[in-house]
């Protein structure tokens, strides 16, 4: 009676795993059908060009049909560029690639349309939206970094404090627009703290860039020795190409993820929505690597993260983004 058992329900779980297997591809098949007849997908991020390129062959490859069409500029640029489309009703982007700081703003504004993947279920807690508004696309670990040629590492900061002494001054870059990194570092510090801190750093004449590229490129070439916060995994690239920097290993290493949404008003849903099963799937995280970039899902983790604490940017620190920009800019550009 009991071996009978087991075989009727042995029989039904294969067949509700049969069942909801052909639900996954029929929904997969109609979503390349409905593909095929709007034959193009807008993209706008803030990865370089290049790496979005290489990190989207499969996906152009498995869907020929699809003309994928990407932009990329700045973080500060891309939100202020998406508000005002959307404002005017002319937003014109199928998928955000941005921090998830930004995609609770957009998602407060109800700029989103949640949709989650095959893949989701696969993403640790913070790496994906509960709500499904956005999936973890990469990590950004931030460290103090410094070029080689001109710090050796006997001399190299320690820590962020070590970056407040006399002989840093006029030495040390900060991006321009470190909104989100600097306010992170606020939460680990406490509030108070932190506006000391960065009252003090803001006292070492820093030498502001537009765009952490620019930034890489600018130190690489020795134009200064420092830089407060550089994304380390564009670090160990540089490092891979013989280029002379270095990241310090000093707390806190605020980590952003650069995440991906669809827009509620895209016009191309259904190559979003295949767009999105490849992100989020073990093939489109593991050719994260490829791009130099430690992909959101943790099994994929590069080697010299290793042993590394991460600080995560927590997201709902955008509830009071205009307010602390407004700190921001009156502690770092008030003599720029």
């Amino acid at each position: 009676m009991q071996s009978g058992f087991r075989f009727v329900m042995t029989a039904l779980t294969l067949g509700l795993c049969l069942c909801l297997g052909c639900v996954e591809l029929s929904a997969q098949d109609d979503l390349v059908a409905k593909a095929q007849n709007e034959r193009e997908l807008i993209l706008n991020g803030t990865a370089l060009v290049g790496q979005f390129e290489k990190f989207s062959e499969p996906f152009k490859r498995r869907y020929p049909f699809i003309k994928v069409q990407y932009a990329r500029t700045t973080g500060e640029a891309l939100t202020t560029k998406i508000l005002r489309e959307a404002a005017a009703r002319q937003l014109s982007v199928d998928v955000i690639l941005i921090n998830n700081y930004t995609h609770r703003i957009f998602t407060k504004k109800n700029l989103l349309t949640p949709y989650a993947p095959p893949g989701a279920a696969n993403f640790p807690q913070g790496f994906i939206d509960k709500q499904a508004y956005w999936v973890g696309f990469y990590l950004v670990p931030y460290a103090i970094t410094y070029n080689t040629k001109l710090v050796a590492k006997t001399n190299a900061p320690k820590s962020f404090d070590d970056l407040l002494q006399p002989k840093w001054k006029g030495q040390i870059s900060l991006e321009r627009e470190e909104y989100l990194v600097t306010q992170s570092h606020m939460q680990f510090l406490g509030r108070q703290k932190a506006i000391e801190y960065f009252k003090r750093l803001a006292q070492q004449d820093l030498i502001h860039v537009n765009g952490h590229s620019k930034q890489a490129v600018l130190l690489t070439a020795g134009e200064f020795p420092l830089i407060v916060y550089s994304d380390i995994a564009r670090t160990e690239e540089l490092k891979r190409k013989g280029a002379p920097v270095e990241w310090v290993r000093a707390e806190p290493h605020i980590t952003v993820l650069v995440s991906a949404a669809i827009t509620r008003e895209a016009r191309h849903p259904a190559a979003a929505r295949l767009f999105m099963n490849y992100l989020a799937s073990d093939e489109g995280q593991r050719e994260i690597l490829s791009i130099d970039k430690p992909p959101a899902l943790p099994k994929f983790r590069p080697e010299y993260l290793s042993g590394i604490n991460l600080f995560p940017a927590d997201w709902t620190l955008s509830d009071s983004y205009e307010e602390y920009n407004k700190l921001y800019r009156e502690i770092f550009w008030k003599n720029s």
